[in-house]
């Protein structure tokens, strides 16, 4: 007996501290964690024996924020330097594929004229230069640069390593809002930052760059921020590695509005200044066959961004892989933001996601992981695999915080378009792989452990628009085609429609790009207009209204049988013609005839396909009869012309005939 009770007192521990173990949200690895408010100071870091060994280094360099920084140029052959100096000069960046520099090649750059302290120091020049058409792939490479290259006497900086990677596959890294100083503590958000940046290349050694989502710094204000907002880039700048590393970024709404983004980040392509606010605007970059669109999503002006994406796309047509980056995340799952600002931004982005078939868009915002079905037209096309076979629509990825600075909760309800979420309170990044016909995502938390299910998309087709095929397939007139064509067109395009139910244009969206950062803008976004920062009202936007109160889903297997159902219709359908003659005359629709009475006519109709059936037909049969083969009789006089008709499939032409 006593035995026996030891065993249930046994088994109630263990189901006890199991239950413990699942519901502490520091050891369960996916799903969500109860978070204090929308700021969190790390408070255990500060207390960590291994940041107080870190902390002298921080206070040693701390002032440094002229630190070199690389971002991808224009290509995989491409690559922008940018820092700071006191002086402004000629900037140049000197690279080699040996370390002796014997070899070497100068690239001078541009100077641009600031005056920026972070508190200790003040910085006069931001630096930009650009390496083109000079990377071989796989190749190991050493530089140094110069502040002023036209000096008598140049002092060149030292040495730093930067390895390409293969041109043919592509390894690259995910942060986002590293945000440093949210917490409080900048210090605390450096070192969990940097080692964000240690754990991820030494988990993705071959990664060609890192992609940022935006929120960069924390400090929103440019004016009377006592140097904060530059202590807070010292602190984003610190990691070594990042000397040895491009990293794009996107532009946050925490950058927005100051000028320093656009001088810390040289990038490519963005000469048209398209989706500009202050701190700078969209650009593009090319690498194999990716395309990457980075987009400023604090500019509403649907416009301008189509027109940046549109240039990409003609001067890289051939990319297999389209992907986008920007801060906003128009279908994430947090608390803060989700449902309403981030909500509102949908109707702007995901219509230019849908138009120009992007494979996947990456944003930041509400420092919760999110992974959204792939999404079209505000519809969510369901899969229980993790794995996507030639998808329609966009899957997008919200990405957590890289340095734990600042923590939301989730979404009380998981929103329909939700595939899997998590805000688990530790520092996360994904590692983003394609090779070949394949794009895998992993995520990670900064200590290397998992944090989310691995995602791939499997393209061994080219990606196709099931909307744009269903506006193709709208646009087809009866006329053209075979009656039984035609209705088989018809029934299979009321199917798919009823699975998507599409959205027609979108007035509201249309009218609240138009009216950015104007008086009449009916959205209030960080201080650039006085609208709203609520969830716009229900009737205002099409698309808002179907993602918010709709909520349509579709399975991927249905939508598929449906759209190659479609396409299937398309193909078969089967073209007509009807050509009438009298005489010599080719007769259009409503021609006029004259007949005498008592004389008859015999028209030649030609149609194709030609063993199909015509028919003829009199209005006033009286006055003027037609024959099944086309043969007219004009019997008596009339004042008023009599219709003659002859129908051929979905054809219908009308001749008039005057009885004289």
């Amino acid at each position: 007996m006593f035995h026996k009770r030891m065993r249930q007192i046994f088994v109630l521990f263990c189901l006890l501290s199991l239950f413990l173990l699942l519901s502490d949200p520091m050891i369960s690895s996916y799903g969500g964690a109860k978070t204090d408010t929308g700021i969190s100071p790390d408070k255990t870091t500060i207390q960590t024996k291994k940041y107080k060994e870190w902390l002298p280094l921080w206070k040693q360099e701390k002032a440094d924020t002229g630190k070199i920084l690389l971002t991808p140029g224009g290509t995989e052959r491409d690559l922008n330097f940018s820092w700071y100096s006191k002086k402004k000069g000629t900037p140049a960046v000197m690279i080699s594929a040996d370390h002796l520099y014997i070899q070497a090649k100068i690239f001078r750059g541009t100077a641009h004229s600031i005056s920026r302290s972070n508190g200790s120091i003040t910085y006069h020049s931001a630096n930009h230069v650009s390496v083109t058409g000079f990377l071989a792939e796989n190749t190991q490479y050493y530089y140094r640069y110069t502040d002023n290259i036209n000096s008598e006497d140049v002092k060149w900086s030292s040495t730093y390593e930067y390895h390409s990677r293969s041109f043919s596959s592509l390894a690259a890294i995910l942060v986002g809002d590293a945000q440093i100083g949210a917490s409080g503590t900048i210090p605390a958000d450096t070192y969990n930052w940097s080692r964000t940046v240690e754990k991820a290349l030494a988990t993705e050694p071959k990664a060609a760059f890192f992609l940022s989502a935006g929120d960069q710094i924390n400090y929103k204000t440019n004016t009377k921020d006592k140097g904060l907002r530059e202590r807070e880039y010292a602190g984003f700048l610190f990691p070594g590695l990042l000397r040895n590393i491009p990293i794009a970024a996107a532009i946050g709404n925490h950058e927005s509005k100051g000028k320093d983004y656009q001088y810390h980040f040289h990038n490519p392509n963005n000469n048209d200044g398209y989706g500009s606010t202050p701190s700078g605007c969209d650009y593009y970059f090319s690498y194999g066959d990716v395309l990457f669109l980075v987009l400023n999503s604090n500019n509403r002006n649907s416009k301008e961004h189509r027109k940046l994406i549109k240039q990409a796309i003609s001067e890289f047509p051939k990319a297999k892989w389209r992907i986008a980056l920007f801060h906003h995340d128009i279908y994430g799952s947090g608390a803060a933001h989700s449902n309403r600002t981030s909500a509102n931004m949908r109707i702007f982005f995901a219509p230019l996601m849908d138009e120009y078939k992007i494979d996947l868009a990456i944003n930041g915002h509400d420092h919760s992981y999110a992974r959204s079905f792939s999404m079209l037209d505000g519809t969510a096309i369901q899969n229980k695999s993790s794995a996507l076979l030639n998808p329609a629509g966009t899957t997008y990825i919200t990405l957590g915080s890289s340095s734990g600075s600042k923590r939301y909760e989730l979404a009380k309800n998981k929103q329909f378009y939700v595939a899997e979420r998590s805000n688990q309170p530790v520092p996360t990044f994904s590692t983003l792989n394609i090779i070949g016909n394949t794009l895998t995502l992993r995520t990670y938390d900064y200590n290397g452990k998992k944090y989310a299910d691995d995602f791939q998309i499997i393209k061994t087709a080219a990606k196709e628009n099931p909307i744009r095929m269903i506006k193709k397939a709208e646009s087809k007139k009866a006329a053209s085609y075979t009656k039984a064509s035609f209705q088989k067109l018809k029934r299979r395009l009321k199917k798919i429609r009823a699975l998507l139910k599409p959205i027609s244009k979108d007035p509201g969206a249309q009218k609240a790009a138009k009216r950015f950062r104007k008086a009449n803008d009916p959205l209030s976004y960080y201080g650039y207009a006085a609208g709203t920062t609520k969830a716009l009202p229900k009737g205002f936007s099409t698309l808002l209204d179907k993602t918010r109160l709709r909520k349509v889903t579709v399975s991927a297997s249905r939508l598929r049988t449906a759209y190659d159902n479609l396409r299937s219709a398309m193909s078969a359908l089967k073209k007509t013609s009807l050509t009438v003659r009298a005489g010599k005359k080719k007769c259009k629709n409503k021609t006029r005839l004259r007949l005498k009475k008592g004389k008859k006519l015999k028209l030649k109709i030609s149609r194709t396909p030609a063993k199909a059936a015509f028919t003829c037909r009199s209005a006033s049969p009286r006055f003027v009869s037609i024959s099944k083969k086309g043969v007219i009789r004009a019997k008596k006089r009339r004042k008023n012309a009599v219709p003659v008709k002859i129908k051929f499939q979905n054809r219908v032409l009308a001749l008039y005939i005057q009885v004289k």
